[in-house]
């Protein structure tokens, strides 16, 4: 009588080396949802896949205008250093309001990239099923 020798299974496995700076942010979310690392790394694996694109086509247009005003205060900022050095800049009262509003452009450009990426990490945090009790709140209430 012949015996079945069953073969032993075999899992793909992945070994990767990593920063300190990843080894310490995957110990974080390790701590943080009460996984172990091998499973924080498949369910992110997963989710980056249902996901999607980090950026949506929508995003990717509005990367591409907030670089075109990057690009606008960067040659208002270099005209303005010409005129100091050439000896013709203004006071600094006058130039003030050009000083806020480059400010502000700034800070708008900020806001639109912060939106984007936290919305984006909210996401795959939700793929990959590692909600954070906030964003889980959140969307009980939506």
């Amino acid at each position: 009588m012949a015996r079945s020798v069953k073969a032993p299974r075999h899992k793909p496995r992945l070994r990767t080396e990593l920063s300190e700076a990843d080894e310490q942010r995957l110990q974080e979310a390790v701590a943080l949802f009460g996984l172990p690392k091998a499973e924080v790394v498949r369910r992110l694996i997963r989710a980056s896949v249902q996901a999607g694109p980090a950026l949506s086509a929508e995003n990717t247009r509005a990367v591409v205008e907030l670089a075109s005003q990057v690009r606008m205060v960067g040659r208002n900022l270099a005209q303005v250093l010409k005129a100091i050095h050439r000896g013709q800049a203004v006071r600094i009262e006058d130039a003030e309001p050009v000083w806020r509003g480059l400010h502000d452009v700034i800070g708008s450009i900020n806001d639109e990239l912060t939106e984007m990426t936290v919305a984006y990490g909210s996401k795959l945090r939700r793929e990959a099923r590692l909600a954070l009790p906030a964003e889980i709140w959140d969307e009980e209430l939506t």
